[in-house]
Order: C-alpha cells, then structure tokens, then sequence
C-alpha cells in the first residue's frame, strides 16, 4: 500500500490505525493497493504536469536572469560610455568618473572647502565604567535639522559606555576616546552644514554637564566648489550633477581643469565586452531551447526580436560588418578584431554611433528592448506569474487528490479486514453498520 501512495504522491501512508480489526495484514494491504492501483495514471500524469511546469518556472527565471546581465552590459555602453574618458590637471583635488551622458570639453573647477563632519569631545572621566551622576532618569535629546531623537538615561546606563552604546542603538555616531589621562565620549554628526547636531539635556546635573561642557573640535561645513564659474554647495564630497555625465569625487582644496576626451583606445575593449556578453546571452538562450523552455512561447519571443535588432541595425547589414561585426547561422556575433581596429582608426566616431547614437545604437536599442522582454511587466516576467500560479494549482489538485485516496484507503482496510477475519464476504455498507 506505501508503495503505491508513494508513487502516485511522494508519501506514504500509515493505516494502521484506519483498521477497526486490528493491524491490517499484507494480503489486505495488497488488495487495496491492487484496488486503487486504476489510479496510478493519473496521478502519475498529473506529477508529470506538476514537474514540468516547475522545470519551466525555472527556466523563465533562468531566462529572465540571463537578460538583466546583458542588459547591464548594453546600458553601460550608451551615450558616451563607449569611448570616454576622465582626467584632471592637478593632483590631490579630485577624482572623476564619466557615466554614460558624459559630453568631451573641458571644464575649470576650484574646490574652496571640503563637507566634512561635526566633531564633539566630552570631558573626560577616570574610565570608561565610571557611574556619572545619581543614575536618576535624565533624557538626552539629540537630533539636527527638523529630526531628533530622546534617549533616557538613568543607573543602569550611567556611565560613559552606557551613554555611547545608547546614543550608537539610535542611530548616532558615537564612540570613546581614551588617553593617558581618561575616557571622553566623541560624536559625529553627518557631513554638511545643515547635519551640526543640536543637544539639550533634562535630568541628573552631572550628564547634563557633559554635554554642556562638551568641546568642538571641527564643525559641520559643505563642499564649496566653482565649475566654470557656478558655484555649488554639497553637504558631501560627492558631486553627481556639477558636471554633466561625470561624477566628482573632492579629495582637497585647489584648482583644477577637468577634461573628459573621447578614448579611441577603448572604443575596442567594450565591443569586444559587448560581444562576447551577447554572444553568452545567446549561448544561454539555446540551451534553454532544448531544455526546459523547448517551444516556450515567452523565448521564442524574446530570441526572434533579439535576432531581428541584431540584424537590422545601423541602417544596412553592411555597416556591422565595416566594423567587423557579422551574424553567424545561429544569431552569435562574430568579431573581425583587425576589421575593428581599422574601423576605429578610419573612423571612431562613426563606429561609437554604431552602438550608441542617441537611442538609435545596437546597444541603446538592445538595452530598450530587453526592459520590454525582462522588465517587471514583459513578456518574460508575465508568463513566470502564469507559471507560478500554474503550479499552484496543480499543487492544490495534487493535495486533494491524496486526500481523496487517503480517505478511500482507509475505508478499503476495514472492509476488507472485516471480511479477512469474517471468513467470507462483506459489503462497504457493513462500515456503517
């Protein structure tokens, strides 16, 4: 009887308290089994549903996976990722990094102050465990800006430790300093001039006088930058608008010219990156085709119109192939390097509006079209919804089917116990006698 609920439903089942006669002996077992065993099928059909349609769930996450990498690797070679570059005239000012917007020229930047942090030494005491105060309840409120918090302090927290690891818990940058002398308590407040901290105190005089008496060592101060004659207020000492596609990272004061240039040198590295990403993209899409997602609607949807843009971008078949790119049989790119290398010699401005041309490019396009195929409401996340809850359901069929022939099984022990101890023959209705 196990064997076969445990075919049929990855389980077996203990009947040995469904007889009314005692145990269930082996030829009543077997009868049973022999009994549901018509069943067999379809509960086999309906696991066989249950496996695939998980194996295609996967293979839709799979698929949904392999398309977010390539899609990083297309969007970071749009605008001017492809083929720009960063640089600064003096060192110790700044560090910069291009993104994908970044435009070539020049820019004059002059750092006048760095953002940096509020820094408050407290007065020291003999040790770090050292009970401040009567312990009597005190409330701390600490905050900057619009935003503060209220922490008590009272015996069981008296001490500088206390005071620091209650101050740590809500969320503010405290610690001790220890010296050949004694303990203080430090905080620090976020960066910029808005983030100086603003402290009260109400309760034991002597925590109060901490905080009063407390020493500040550096105050809250923004980042005043000039770039091409604008000046710029940050509360950090990272810039990400100062300087269209460019990010600036302040390291001193001083001033600098930035220059962002067209990297020819490059323009090579990322199609060959470029490449080989999509070619492993599509490397993963045959796989899925012989596997999991064989005849899967969603991936011939997605291969086709991959396919498809590959094919017809930049205008004509011959311009991909100027610059040594061609489509194989199976739809992978194939590389002509020395091909490249004379493209961008000849023309590299021609070969960069080949991948990204203000949206017009193989890789600002392929970028769009994975979002519709990947995206949270493409082709692909839509039929991995209609796969999950397909195996909901099945999941649900399969739990009612067992139930149904646990029910029948038990039933089927007792009557044909009843007759095995009878010594004849017996109906169902004689369970209800």
């Amino acid at each position: 009887m196990s064997s076969l609920l445990s075919t049929m439903y990855g389980t077996s089942l203990g009947l040995g308290n469904a007889s009314t006669v005692g145990t269930p002996t082996a030829s009543v077992l077997a009868r049973v089994e022999q009994t549901l065993a018509p069943q067999r099928g379809a509960a086999a059909k309906l696991n066989s549903s249950i496996n695939l349609t998980q194996a295609r769930l996967s293979g839709l996450g799979q698929l949904q996976g392999a398309l977010s990498v390539f899609q990083d690797i297309a969007e970071s070679l749009a605008g001017a990722g492809l083929s720009t570059r960063a640089s600064s005239s003096a060192n110790g000012v700044l560090g910069v990094a291009t993104t994908g917007e970044a435009e070539p020229g020049s820019h004059t930047v002059k750092v006048s102050q760095l953002a940096q942090q509020q820094i408050l030494i407290s007065p020291e005491a003999q040790t770090a465990d050292t009970p401040l105060g009567t312990g009597s309840p005190t409330v701390i409120r600490i905050g900057s800006g619009n935003s503060s918090k209220s922490i008590t302090i009272d015996s069981r927290n008296n001490t500088l430790q206390g005071i620091a690891d209650a101050l740590k818990s809500a969320g503010f940058d405290a610690s001790l300093v220890r010296s050949s002398t004694g303990t203080a308590l430090q905080l620090r407040s976020a960066s910029g001039e808005a983030q100086a901290l603003d402290i009260s105190v109400a309760g034991d005089a002597t925590v109060r006088q901490l905080f009063n008496s407390a020493e500040q060592v550096q105050a809250a101060q923004d980042a005043l930058v000039t770039v091409d004659g604008k000046t710029i207020r940050s509360a950090d000492n990272s810039l990400e608008s100062a300087i269209k596609g460019a990010t600036i990272y302040l390291t001193g004061k001083g001033e600098t010219t930035v220059t962002i240039a067209r990297d020819n040198g490059q323009v090579a590295k990322n199609v060959e990156a470029f490449v080989t990403g999509f070619n492993a993209l599509q490397d993963r899409l045959g796989a899925l085709q012989k596997g999991a997602l064989k005849g899967n609607q969603a991936l011939g949807q997605v291969s086709t119109q991959l396919s498809q843009l590959v094919r017809t971008i930049g205008g004509n078949g011959d311009a991909l192939a100027n610059a040594g790119l061609t489509v194989d049989d199976n739809g992978r790119l194939k590389l002509d390097s020395d091909k490249l290398t004379a493209a961008i010699a000849s023309d590299a401005e021609g070969v960069a509006k080949l991948f990204t041309n203000e949206g017009r490019g193989l890789a600002d396009a392929l970028g769009t079209r994975l979002e519709t195929l990947g995206g949270e409401r493409s082709v692909v996340s839509r039929a991995l919804a209609q796969a999950d809850r397909e195996v909901d359901t099945l999941q649900d069929r399969k739990l009612k089917m067992s139930q149904m022939l646990t029910v029948q099984a038990q039933a089927l022990v007792r009557l044909y116990s009843q007759e095995e101890q009878l010594g004849g023959s017996s109906s169902i209705l004689d369970l209800f006698a």
